[in-house]
């Protein structure tokens, strides 16, 4: 029987992985590693955009998307799934603005 630990850490994965798909039907590469719910979107200058997956303790431990180092995007469901692409888009913008 799992745990309840790992339900949470599998149900994390399908998150990431839904964002990496609904980011790569937008053209964009990404990169989803398989020890840690979250991925990576290189970007043409700078660092890649990396974006987690995790419980958000104000939120009622619900899962939501987060910029690595901070900064939450949405809660990691299918109705927020847009906002988080258009907000990865978004960083990916200002760094190559510069």
């Amino acid at each position: 029987m799992a745990t309840e630990a790992s339900e949470v850490t599998e149900a994390r994965r399908l998150r990431v992985w839904a964002l990496a798909q609904a980011l790569k039907a937008h053209g964009y590469a990404v990169e989803v590693a398989e020890s840690d719910p979250l991925l990576a979107v290189p970007a043409v200058f700078g660092s890649p955009v990396v974006v987690r997956c995790d419980r958000r303790a104000v939120c009622g431990g619900e899962l939501w998307f987060a910029f690595s180092g901070g900064g939450a995007i949405a809660p990691a469901d299918d109705a927020h799934l847009h906002e988080v692409v258009v907000a990865v888009k978004g960083k990916l913008a200002a760094q190559a603005d510069g």
